[in-house]
């Protein structure tokens, strides 16, 4: 009698469990159509940090440059009003700010710079050509444009904000974070999956 009412629980489970409707992404689904998550480039320690040091956690990944006179500072905002709002799930993944510009943001400036963020925000520079070989894996554009009589010139980059699962596979690609709400509960479904 036991395990007739056991098989017939296990089957009230299962059927509520198929009748699960599945749930619908906020962001660009991009499973299976972009590479995994692969680098090895150096942090504001000037520790070399590699993608599979990070496995384990869902990794938000967004291009910019410390110089970014609005759109970097802006999405930066944006993405702490998601770790805010994620509260003791923020330990569970990691944000990364990838130079753009590793000419002008060395380790040191890209301390300084993702300091006034959050110990959340890390930062990662290196070589002109190991930036440039992730940057093309995934697409983002990058293009200085022409410098002043001081030197100073901005570069023009995609405002992508990639997120890879805890096994490096790229899973979501949002092309713009203001609605927090939507990143929050995108990042959420992916942390408990």
């Amino acid at each position: 009698m036991q395990f007739r009412i056991f098989i017939f629980g296990l089957l009230i489970v299962l059927s509520l469990q198929a009748c699960k409707e599945p749930y619908v992404w906020h962001a660009n689904d991009i499973s299976g159509a972009a590479p995994d998550l692969q680098f090895s480039l150096i942090d504001s320690d000037e520790r070399q940090v590699d993608a599979q040091s990070l496995r384990g956690k869902p990794v938000l990944v967004f291009f910019g440059f410390t110089h970014c006179p609005d759109v970097c500072p802006t999405t930066l905002t944006q993405l702490k009003v998601v770790i805010n709002k994620l509260g003791q799930d923020a330990d569970k993944i990691q944000v990364l700010l990838v130079s753009v510009d590793p000419e002008r943001d060395t380790p040191a400036v890209m301390k300084a710079y993702t300091a006034g963020f959050g110990p959340w925000l890390l930062g990662l520079t290196g070589p002109e050509e190991d930036i440039d070989d992730l940057r093309q894996r995934f697409g983002i554009y990058a293009s200085m444009q022409t410098s002043d009589d001081q030197g100073a010139y901005n570069v023009m980059h995609n405002t992508a904000v990639f997120i890879f699962d805890g096994k490096g596979k790229a899973r979501l690609l949002f092309t713009d974070v203001s609605d927090s709400d939507a990143v929050v509960s995108d990042i959420r479904q992916l942390i408990n999956q």
